[in-house]
C-alpha cells in the first residue's frame, strides 16, 4: 500500500508551481475518480447545502495590494473559519456602504 503523503503550500508557492511547469498532481487521476472514491476529512469536508447557503460570492473586480494591519488582529482574523481576507474585505465593504453618505 502506498504511504500517503499530504503537502500543504502557501499561495506564493502555488503561484511559483504554476509559473514554473506545475505540481506533481495526477490531474488526469482525479478528474476520473467517482465521488465514493473520494476521501472526506478535516482537510477535505463533505459540501453541504447549509454551507452554499451561506457562501458569499467573490467579487470580480478585485485588485491585489500590500496592506499593513496590526499583528494581533491580523493573527485573529486568520484563525477564523472563513477566509480571513475576504472576511475582512467584507467588513470594509460594510463599513464603506454605512458610512458612504459621508463621501458624497
Amino acid at each position: 500500500m502506498k504511504k500517503e503523503k499530504i503537502v500543504r503550500y502557501t499561495t506564493e508557492e502555488l503561484k511559483s508551481l504554476e509559473i514554473n511547469g506545475g505540481d506533481k498532481s495526477d490531474w488526469q487521476r482525479v478528474s476520473l475518480l467517482k465521488d465514493e472514491e473520494i476521501k472526506i476529512d478535516e482537510d477535505s469536508p463533505e459540501i453541504t447545502e447549509e454551507m452554499f447557503s451561506e457562501a458569499i460570492a467573490p467579487q470580480q473586480n478585485k485588485t491585489e495590494i500590500k496592506l499593513f494591519l496590526d499583528s494581533d488582529m491580523l493573527e485573529w482574523y486568520s484563525k477564523q473559519k472563513i477566509a480571513y481576507q475576504s472576511l475582512i474585505n467584507i467588513l470594509l465593504r460594510s463599513y464603506m456602504e454605512a458610512h458612504s453618505y459621508h463621501c458624497q
